[in-house]
C-alpha cells in the first residue's frame, strides 16, 4: 500500500506536466499561426525573388569557374606564375573563348536556351578537374595578407565598394547605352536564335566580345547576369593592378594602386551596368602585363603570344581597343632602343604581336564586312544603310577646344567632370591630379615607371585624337579613358610610397598625403553609402519590390510607362516607329528605335512633303509612332533637325497622326491615319 500511495502523486504530476506542455505547444502554434497569417514576415513572391537572385549569383559563379577552366586549358603548362596572376590570365582568356563560342553558335543559328544549358552543363562536367584545381589555386592566391592599420583600412574600402556594387548589380537594367544597344542586341539575337543584321541600330555592328557574353547571360538566366559579367571585369581589373604591382613594386603600392582605381566613382557606377568599358580596361592592362612578362623572360614566347591575344580581345570589345597596339608598339620600340639591339628583333616581335591581335579580333570585323560592307562600320567608309545625313547627325555633338583648353583638360575632367552630364560624362577621383605631378620630386629609377608612363600617356593622347570629330570639335567622354587609369593608379601609388624620401623630422610629407588620401576615401565611402541608399537596390534584391516598380522608379522620364503602354495596349500586328528615342530594350520586337535621332530627318530628306512621307510609312507597314516630346522641345534650329524639318513634322502630325497616349512634355504615341 505504501508503494502504491507513493507512486500516485508522481504519476499525477507527470500527467499534469504532460498536459501543460501539450497545451503550451498547441497554444504557441495557434498564436503564431494566427499572428503570422495576418503579419506575414515574407510572401511566396518574396521567397521566389530571393531565390532568383541566388540563382543569378550561382550561375555567375559557375560561368566564371568555367571561363577560368577553359583559359587554364588554353594556357597549358607554361612558366610558373603566381596563382593570382595565372587565375587572371586564364579567366580573361576563358571569357573571350565563351564570347567567340557564342558568336559561332549565333552565326549558325543555335542561340537557343536549351542548347546553351546543355553545353553549359556539359562543359562544366568535362572541366570539373580543372575547376577543382582552380579552387585550390584560389586558396593559395590569398596574397592580400596585411596586418597594418593602413592595409586593413584600404582592404575595408575595397570590400565595402565591392559589396555596394554587387548588390546594385542585382537589379534590372535602366542605363542609357544598355537600353540602346548593349542589351538590345543580345535580346534581339536571343529572340531570333541567331546573330542578325538590325538596320535601325548601327551600334550592333561594333566589336561585340562583351555583348556576346551578355547574349550568353540572357540565354542562361537573364539581363541581371549581364550586370554581373561587367562587374567581374571591374573586379578583375582591380586584381590585375594588384597582381602586377605586387610583382614589380614593394610596400603599400599594390594595395594602394587597387584602391586608387576603385576610388573612381564612375568606374564603380558603370561596373554595375551592362556596359563594356571595364572589359576594355581589363584586356588592355592584361596585354600590357603579358608584354612586361615577355620583356622579363624573352625566352618564353607564350607571353608575347598572350600579349597579342589580349590585344586582340581589347580590339574585340571596342574600336578604341586598337590603342593597345599603339601602346605595345611604342613599348617594344622603346625597349629595343634602350638595349640597342638589331632592328630585326623588334620588327619581328611587333609583327608577331600585331598579327596575333588581328587574327583574334578578325571575327568581329569580318562579320561587319559581310553584314555592312565596312569592317569598321560606320566610320571612314560608311556602308549599308548609311548616308551623309546620318553621318552629319552622328558628328553633330562635340565641343570647341583651343590648344589652351587641351592643356587644362586634366583639370577640367577632374574638377568639372560629372557622371551623367555633358561635362565629360564621368566623375573621377582627385588623387591622380593631386599626386601625379609629385613624381617630379621623387626618385624615378624604378624600371617600370617608363613603361607605365608610355602606356598612360599614349592612351591619353589617342583618347584626345579619337575624340576629335572635326579639326576643332571634340567628343570627349572620360569613361572611354578608363584604361588609362590602370597604369596611372600604379604611378600614383608609387609616388605616395616614394614620398618618404622627402620626409623631415619636422614634417612628414608622406604622412600628410596619406592623411589627405584617407580623408578623400572617407568622403568617397560616405558618398557611396548615400548613393546606395538613394538607389535603393535592396528592396528589389530582397523581393520587396517588383521589376516594374523598380523600373518606374529608375526611369522617371516616362520612358518605361510609354513602352509598357505599347506592349499592353497595341495589337500584335502593330509596328511602332520611334522619333528621337533610341532606347527600345523594354519594347517588343515591333518597335524601331531612332538610334541616331535622324528617322524623321531621313524621311523629310528622302520624300520632301507630308503626303509622300505617309505613303513611305504605309509601304513599310508602320502603324504607330512614338515621339520623344522632351527632346523635340529643346532642339534648336541649328541642329541637323532644321526649322524646315520641324515645320514638316508639325504638318505631318496635324494631318496624319491621331494621339492615343500622351504624357505631357515627355512622350506621345500616335496612330497613323492613312
Amino acid at each position: 500500500m505504501k508503494e502504491d500511495d507513493g507512486q500516485r502523486p508522481v504519476n499525477g504530476r507527470s500527467a499534469k506536466w504532460l498536459l501543460v506542455a501539450v497545451l503550451s505547444i498547441l497554444w504557441t502554434f495557434a498564436v503564431y499561426l494566427g499572428y503570422y497569417t495576418v503579419h506575414k514576415p515574407f510572401t511566396g513572391a518574396t521567397v521566389l525573388a530571393v531565390l532568383d537572385r541566388v540563382a543569378d549569383l550561382a550561375i555567375w559563379t559557375a560561368l566564371l569557374l568555367l571561363a577560368a577552366a577553359l583559359g587554364r586549358r588554353f594556357l597549358g603548362r607554361g612558366a610558373q606564375t603566381r596563382p593570382l596572376e595565372e587565375l587572371l590570365f586564364s579567366t580573361g582568356l576563358g571569357l573571350g573563348i565563351l564570347s567567340l563560342g557564342t558568336l559561332l553558335l549565333g552565326t549558325i543559328g543555335l542561340l537557343n536556351r536549351w542548347v546553351f544549358w546543355v553545353l553549359f552543363v556539359l562543359l562544366l562536367v568535362i572541366h570539373i578537374g580543372d575547376i577543382r584545381a582552380i579552387l585550390r589555386n584560389v586558396k593559395q592566391a590569398r596574397e592580400w595578407k596585411h596586418t597594418s592599420k593602413l592595409s586593413l583600412l584600404l582592404t575595408s574600402f575595397l570590400c565595402l565598394t565591392f559589396f555596394f556594387a554587387l548588390v546594385s548589380a542585382l537589379t534590372p537594367p535602366a542605363e542609357w547605352d544598355a537600353l540602346v544597344y548593349h542589351l538590345t542586341g543580345p535580346k534581339t539575337y536571343a529572340d531570333e536564335g541567331r546573330v542578325v543584321w538590325v538596320q535601325d541600330n548601327f551600334h550592333l555592328n561594333f566589336p561585340a566580345l562583351t555583348e556576346m557574353l551578355f547574349t550568353c547571360s540572357i540565354l542562361l538566366k537573364g539581363d541581371i547576369l549581364a550586370h554581373l559579367i561587367h562587374l567581374t571585369y571591374g573586379a578583375l581589373t582591380a586584381l590585375a593592378i594588384y597582381s602586377f604591382s605586387r610583382k614589380h613594386f614593394t610596400g603599400q603600392v599594390p594595395l594602394l594602386a587597387s584602391v586608387l582605381f576603385a576610388s573612381i566613382p564612375s568606374a564603380v557606377i558603370i561596373a554595375t551596368w551592362a556596359y563594356v568599358d571595364l572589359a576594355l580596361a581589363f584586356y588592355e592592362f592584361m596585354a600590357f602585363f603579358a608584354l612586361m612578362n615577355w620583356f622579363d623572360a624573352r625566352t618564353e614566347r607564350r607571353w608575347l603570344l598572350l600579349a597579342g591575344i589580349f590585344s586582340g580581345m581589347a580590339m574585340s570589345v571596342k574600336y578604341t581597343g586598337v590603342t593597345i597596339l599603339v601602346v605595345s608598339s611604342a613599348l617594344i620600340l622603346w625597349r629595343f632602343l634602350r638595349q640597342r639591339t638589331s632592328f630585326r628583333q623588334p620588327v619581328i616581335a611587333l609583327l608577331t604581336l600585331v598579327l596575333i591581335a588581328v587574327a583574334v579580333a578578325s571575327p568581329w570585323y569580318y562579320k561587319n564586312a559581310v553584314y555592312t560592307g565596312n569592317p569598321v562600320y560606320p566610320y571612314f567608309f560608311g556602308g549599308r544603310n548609311w548616308n551623309d545625313l546620318r553621318n552629319e547627325w552622328l558628328t553633330s555633338i562635340g565641343m570647341r577646344m583651343s590648344p589652351l583648353d587641351l592643356l587644362v583638360l586634366p583639370w577640367d575632367i577632374t574638377v568639372l567632370g560629372t557622371q551623367g552630364t555633358e561635362a565629360f560624362d564621368a566623375t573621377i577621383s582627385p588623387y591622380f591630379l593631386a599626386l601625379l605631378p609629385l613624381i617630379l620630386f621623387v626618385r624615378r629609377n624604378h624600371r617600370m615607371l617608363a613603361p607605365l608612363t608610355i602606356f598612360a600617356l599614349t592612351t591619353y593622347v589617342l583618347w584626345i585624337a579619337a575624340g576629335a570629330a572635326t579639326y576643332s570639335t571634340f567628343v570627349l567622354r572620360t569613361r572611354i579613358l578608363l584604361p588609362c587609369f590602370a597604369p596611372l593608379s600604379i604611378l600614383a601609388a608609387y609616388v605616395v610610397e616614394s614620398l618618404s624620401q622627402l620626409d623631415r623630422k619636422a614634417f612628414s610629407l608622406q604622412r600628410f598625403v596619406m592623411m589627405a588620401i584617407g580623408l578623400g576615401l572617407s568622403a568617397n565611402m560616405v558618398s557611396q553609402c548615400l548613393t546606395f541608399v538613394a538607389y535603393a537596390p535592396l528592396p528589389f534584391a530582397a523581393g520587396m519590390e517588383s521589376r516594374e516598380d523598380f523600373l518606374r522608379r529608375h526611369l522617371p522620364d516616362g520612358h518605361y510607362e510609354a513602352l509598357d503602354y505599347i506592349n499592353a495596349n497595341l495589337p500584335a500586328s502593330a509596328q511602332v516607329l520611334f522619333f528621337w528615342e533610341p532606347r527600345s530594350y523594354y519594347c517588343e520586337d515591333r518597335c524601331k528605335p531612332d538610334v541616331v535621332f535622324d528617322q524623321f530627318s531621313q524621311l523629310a530628306s528622302d520624300h520632301g512633303d507630308v503626303d509622300a512621307i505617309a505613303q513611305a510609312l504605309l509601304r513599310d507597314r508602320e502603324s504607330h509612332i512614338l515621339v520623344n516630346q522632351r527632346w523635340l522641345d529643346v532642339q534648336s534650329d541649328n541642329s541637323p533637325f532644321t526649322a524646315e524639318h520641324r515645320q514638316l513634322f508639325r504638318q505631318f502630325r496635324d494631318r496624319y497622326l491621331k494621339p492615343i497616349y500622351v504624357d505631357p512634355g515627355l512622350y506621345a504615341i500616335y496612330e497613323i491615319s492613312y
